[in-house]
């Protein structure tokens, strides 16, 4: 149920859109407007608090959708999702609305509930991010972030490091593959299942390093694994950064040999 939510509804002064208005104001502020020009003078006022916008498709068809080019080409607004309305079926031209970012587009009388899940599904799609999206932002940083299911298969890992088997093929993909399927090093790849497995048991992360030689060069790396768990707290996965430490590993031992 959609409730609490600020609500922009751009419709016509139609009858057939009484019941449907009634159902939004129940548990929520809703603004409506008559035009699309009134409306986007009060979406960019409120733009921070609206929650999604919902539109006639023939007062968006009527414009060449000028209200919903001019939301979706600024970024800002790329979390408020724009859902079509009619109160009739829609027609062939209407399936355009969709390639100028239009979310959704429901066709009245419908249940509340129905309608209440269609409008929560589209706000949460604009609110998140691909795994793709997340691979992109997380690879900027210099160490490698990788997600893993409950069965320890990797679900996504932002760096293939050298330590890592890859096939010669740019459509490979880590996801599916455990460690044992990827590591060179397969004692380190079984110090990997291990400590997985011991996470998703008893919910609580490590933190340790590990030694590989690449080309000849030994490399040291710290793993800091964290579980994930669902709204019951049940351990569905393991977050994990991986870092470069050789240098300060190198220090650390050169110091300990300097002591004895």
């Amino acid at each position: 149920m959609i409730k609490g939510k600020n609500i922009l509804l751009i419709l016509p002064a139609d009858e057939d859109y009484l019941e449907f208005c009634s159902l939004f104001t129940r548990d929520n502020f809703t603004k409506l407007s008559y035009s699309e020009e009134e409306g986007y003078d009060f979406f960019v006022s409120n733009r921070d608090i609206i929650s999604v916008v919902v539109i006639d498709i023939r007062l968006a068809r009527k414009s060449g959708y000028e209200f919903v080019k001019k939301v979706c080409e600024d970024p800002l607004n790329a979390s408020i999702p724009i859902i079509a309305v009619s109160p009739e079926p829609p027609v062939d031209e209407d399936l355009v609305c969709f390639e100028y970012g239009i979310s959704d587009f429901i066709t009245p009388p419908c249940p509340w509930e129905l309608l209440s899940q269609r409008i929560f599904n589209a706000m949460r799609a604009k609110d998140s991010a691909t795994f793709y999206e997340i691979e992109k932002m997380l690879e900027k940083l210099p160490s490698n972030i990788f997600l893993k299911d409950a069965d320890g298969k990797y679900v996504f890992s932002t760096h293939y490091w050298d330590h890592f088997t890859r096939k010669n093929d740019p459509n490979w993909t880590i996801r599916g593959k455990t460690d044992l399927e990827v590591r060179k090093n397969k004692e380190n790849a079984k110090k990997a299942h291990v400590s997985d497995m011991n996470i998703i048991a008893t919910g609580k992360g490590q933190r340790y390093v590990i030694e590989e030689e690449t080309d000849g060069e030994q490399q040291f790396f710290e793993l800091i694994k964290e579980p994930v768990t669902d709204k019951n707290g049940t351990v569905i996965g393991i977050i994990a950064q991986v870092s470069n430490v050789t240098e300060l590993e190198n220090l650390r031992r050169k110091n300990n040999n300097n002591k004895l």
